[in-house]
């Protein structure tokens, strides 16, 4: 399988227009130039070009501002492209890092909930999906506690919470099914699928308006949070949901966290991960799930 890669000079030009928001070719320029890339700007003007047919990022040019910038209306899943961007540099910076010291690791802490078991199925997963292949794998129910052979048509990669899943459709199933990948083993390549993938790539756009993995056939609202001003900080660097917008509130030291989805379990978790930081507003009957929730925890508390 091919391998995925990114120049580091494509990395610096995304992130830098990302981050100025309207970025003038001289100052693009002038940023390669001091990251000791000194291109030419046709040279510039071939990188973007290979950006937009390489990953979908269209880079369009203001002529009020005098810059460039990312633009999300043409651009494909700008989000997940800054992800995948994220999980570059990291691999190239311990990359470059343990090949002067095997110490860069005594440097850096990580979750040890997420062992990234499975991850050496992501290759076979992506080779399926690009070859339009079926996989077989054995797979584990947590429920059950049992093992079972799979063969699914697979139609996307999905990541939560550090773990990934694979989205596919299982033989004869007429709904996509959500495989984790830390339970599945004994993975290989099967034929070529036959399915026309139309109809279930439309199912994958549910996970669009849920947070996390349980979707339902329900309609998303509208629900506005109470949040207070230190815990806005939070939600702006990490976003519960793409849907999300913060407005003021009349009440001093506080602001509204406003959602549109379909307030599944994930989502009720992360309401109740914030605790005294937010309340729900609307609508009364989100609210009263999040008070049936409270009580039941109060009175596990009680003596």
């Amino acid at each position: 399988m091919s391998k995925y890669h990114i120049s580091r000079r494509l990395q610096f030009v995304i992130q830098f227009i990302n981050d100025e928001k309207y970025a003038s070719k001289e100052r693009i320029l002038e940023f390669l130039t001091n990251k000791d890339f000194t291109v030419s700007p046709r040279t510039l003007e071939r990188d973007f070009e290979k950006i937009k047919s390489d990953f979908g990022i269209e880079l369009t040019y203001d002529k009020q501002h005098n810059g460039y910038y990312i633009d999300k209306e043409k651009s494909v899943k700008v989000e997940s492209f800054f992800k995948f961007l994220e999980l570059v540099t990291l691999t190239e910076v311990f990359s470059d890092g343990l090949k002067g010291s095997q110490k860069i690791l005594d440097y850096v802490s990580f979750d040890d909930s997420s062992n990234l078991k499975g991850i050496e199925n992501l290759e076979t997963i992506l080779l399926a999906i690009k070859q339009e292949c079926d996989l077989e794998f054995t797979h584990y129910n947590f429920h059950r506690n049992s093992y079972k052979v799979k063969v699914i048509t697979p139609i996307i990669l999905k990541e939560y919470i550090n773990r990934w899943y694979v989205i596919g459709v299982p033989e004869g199933a007429k709904e996509i099914r959500t495989f984790g990948i830390e339970r599945i083993s004994n993975i290989k390549l099967g034929k070529t699928s036959k399915l026309d993938k139309a109809p279930f790539l439309k199912q994958t756009k549910r996970f669009d308006n849920i947070v996390g993995l349980n979707y339902s056939q329900d309609k998303p609202e509208q629900i506005v949070l109470k949040i207070t001003d230190r815990h806005k900080k939070y939600l702006e660097s990490l976003p519960l949901h793409h849907s999300q917008t913060i407005t003021a509130c009349n009440e001093n030291g506080y602001w509204h966290a406003n959602y549109y989805l379909i307030p599944n379990y994930e989502f009720t978790i992360e309401i109740l991960k914030m605790s005294i930081e937010s309340e729900v507003l609307a609508p009364e009957s989100f609210r009263n799930v999040i008070k049936q929730h409270l009580k039941e925890i109060s009175n596990k508390y009680k003596d």
